[in-house]
């Protein structure tokens, strides 16, 4: 080896061993730095949930449930709510329901009068459910006053909460900002920050920290020293308690609309609020059998629609048109009671601002019976707050249509009586004729003033009309029938027969435009409910001073109609 080459070697050694002692400082200087300043660099680092797995805490217990959230309400599986809620839980059909039966002492109400009516054993309450891919889904959060529970969705951890009101638990306030972190170790991350003032739940007491819970619904542990005025929650009954909304006064006369609920309920969620119209009524309960329990088919969603828009919701309610059975129940004292009770239950939980009764069909000997029914439930009602109206048909005619109504007596029983001031001419009549002609309607108003306050009276009207079908037997006879008609379609039948309204004829004496045509040798007949027609029956709210109007059914009218209403009110 030259003496060149073992300078270069000698030099290259003593180039290692300056990067090995650079190395060696640096590893030492850098574990001295991780050791004092590690902690405090990594437990600052925000960190993720420590149960990604899990989206549902239930009495401060981990789940992990497909929740569905639609207006604010969270929908649980059926099964899992049958699980760990309530056991008494049978899905229903036709429409989709849940019939869950209750402890009448566990319905909470303030009054001192409700608790000692309500009394005591089971009360069986339906719940429309929600059905997707096959799952079936129970609005929990809404009936969280009759399970005693609050149920939460906290959106930035996507998780729902459950809390039992009746379970104690303990709570404190944040003395100055501090880390939530998702351990007690130096090394735990921070999950979120907590403010000074905030409320903090704890759930459980360790030696130098609590395990607690935020306001918003995040996980995690705080040093103890981070918390004062450490309190215990006992339950409370007022929290507990079921309410009553207080309605808002109706700006005279007022518009009402009859909404049809059958096995599905209509979409409203993009409607816009109708201008004139103030009271929506879903037809949502029915008297079930004679032992008083009721088919329930109100639903949380459409409330909260209804709601947003600004309109008051009087659930209606019928006999389901069955004679016999009205009979049997209107002899039976405990299951008008039942009736009732479950009516109160229904109006708290929907927030309703008042109940349509819509009892038709009874037996006239029961008239006496029925008006003494009316005014038990019209009482309970109102001792909440709660607006009562009651349908009735014009005066005269059928015994157990129109004849059994004592309108004399019932009317200071209720807030409103709402003349069904149509089918004039029914589905079964043995002659075509008008829905409601101006004469018919206006002289079955004039009658029921006989018995009713003008400011009592609301005006039924018609949103429908009906085609009659003519056809002449061998024998010269004619035959009869009928199928209703909402007021666009009833117009694109007869478009399909190119009849166009410039073709329509007015007549005076009924005040409505008819049209008729023929096929396949039948005759067919139609009086028209549109602008004009309906105007003119409108236009006896103002002449008579009543209390508004109420139109059968929403969806059967055109847009214009409404404001057509909105000027007559």
């Amino acid at each position: 080896m030259t003496r060149m080459e073992k300078r270069k070697t000698i030099e290259e050694k003593k180039k290692n061993r300056l990067i090995k002692w650079i190395l060696g400082m640096a590893f030492i200087a850098s574990t001295i730095l991780f050791y004092f300043f590690g902690p405090y660099f990594f437990s600052n680092i925000p960190g993720g949930e420590e149960e990604p797995k899990f989206n549902l805490i239930f009495d401060n217990h981990w789940h992990r449930v497909d929740f569905l959230l639609e207006e604010n309400i969270v929908f649980l599986p059926v099964e899992w709510v049958k699980e760990h809620i309530v056991e008494e839980i049978e899905v229903l059909q036709n429409p989709l329901r849940a019939r869950v039966s209750l402890e009448k002492e566990e319905i909470v109400f303030q009054e001192e009068n409700l608790k000692e009516f309500m009394g005591s054993g089971k009360l069986a309450i339906d719940v429309s459910l929600l059905e997707k891919e096959g799952e079936k889904y129970f609005p929990l959060s809404g009936m969280d006053a009759v399970f005693h529970t609050n149920t939460i969705y906290y959106p930035e951890p996507d998780r729902v909460m459950i809390d039992l009101l009746k379970t104690p638990y303990y709570q404190g306030i944040v003395v100055e900002e501090e880390n939530l972190r998702d351990g007690t170790d130096l090394w735990s991350r921070r999950k979120t920050v907590v403010k000074k003032g905030e409320e903090i739940r704890i759930l459980e007491t360790m030696e130098e920290h609590y395990y607690v819970r935020t306001e918003k619904g995040h996980i995690g542990f705080l040093p103890k020293n981070s918390l004062i005025e450490i309190r215990k929650q006992l339950p409370n009954d007022e929290e507990m308690a079921m309410a009553f909304v207080e309605p808002e006064p109706l700006d005279k006369p007022f518009g009402m609309v009859w909404e049809y609920v059958g096995n599905s309920h209509p979409d409203r969620s993009l409607d816009e609020k109708i201008p004139g119209l103030s009271v929506i009524s879903p037809t949502w309960f029915d008297l079930e059998n004679e032992k008083g329990d009721v088919t329930g088919k109100a639903q949380f969603r459409y409330a909260s629609y209804m709601r947003k828009r600004g309109y008051q919701i009087w659930g209606l309610v019928t006999n389901s048109f069955d004679p016999d059975m009205t009979e049997a129940f209107l002899m039976n004292r405990e299951a008008q009671d039942r009736f009732i009770q479950q009516l109160l239950v229904y109006s708290s939980l929907y927030k309703m601002e008042g109940i349509n009764i819509d009892f038709e069909n009874i037996h006239y000997r029961n008239q006496q019976q029925f008006t003494d029914f009316v005014q038990r439930l019209s009482e309970k009602l109102r001792e909440q707050g709660l607006v009562v109206s009651i349908d009735v048909t014009i005066p005269g005619g059928s015994l157990n249509w129109s004849q059994v109504y004592d309108r004399e007596q019932i009317a200071p029983l209720v807030d409103y009586v709402c003349v069904m001031t149509y089918d004039e001419h029914w589905g079964s009549s043995p002659v075509a004729g008008s829905v409601a002609s101006i004469g018919w309607v206006e002289n079955g108003i004039k009658n029921t003033l006989k018995e009713v306050p003008a400011e009592k009276v609301v005006l039924g009207l018609p949103f429908y009309t009906r085609l009659w079908e003519e056809t002449k037997n061998q024998d010269g006879t004619i035959d009869v029938s009928s199928r209703a008609l909402g007021m666009e379609y009833a117009k694109s039948i007869l478009e399909e027969h190119h009849i166009y309204e410039e073709d329509w004829k007015w007549l005076e004496e009924t005040g409505q435009f008819y049209a008729e045509y023929e096929s396949e040798g039948n005759r067919y007949r139609i009086w028209l409910e549109e602008e004009r027609s309906i105007a003119k029956k409108a236009a006896l709210i103002e002449k008579y001073g009543l209390a508004g109007f109420a139109g059968w059914r929403k969806g059967f009218e055109t847009s214009s109609i409404w404001g057509v209403l909105k000027e007559a009110i």
